[in-house]
């Protein structure tokens, strides 16, 4: 059996393949979670819906993550890539979502 030694080029080359190949997983976990949307309100009662409008709920906050409903003060989380809930909003909401009656967690 003979030894192969690596060149440097080759060492480096490999180690930029891991970290390009460790690193694209972890952008597609991160796509995966924004990409969940908790929009659905076919099951509210219209009187549930009509006060997420007036709330102007959306699925994505216009104020970026610090002022999302995952750091209001009503938002209950669910599990990893799930919609939560809303002590005040009824139906799923996005932990990236955002409505007027937003407060930040005390």
């Amino acid at each position: 059996m003979s030894e192969r030694s690596l060149s440097r080029r080759e060492m480096l080359r490999s180690t930029a393949n891991l970290l390009i190949v460790g690193s694209a997983s972890m952008m597609l976990h991160g796509c995966k979670k924004a990409q969940f949307r908790c929009d659905d309100i076919s099951g509210l009662s219209e009187e549930d819906a009509k006060l997420r409008e007036a709330l102007e709920y959306q699925d994505r906050s216009p104020h970026g993550e610090k002022k999302s409903c995952s750091s209001c003060a009503f938002f209950r989380p669910a599990e990893a890539d799930e919609c939560g809930a809303c002590t005040l909003v009824r139906g799923p909401i996005h932990p990236l979502g955002y409505c007027n009656s937003w407060a930040a967690k005390g």
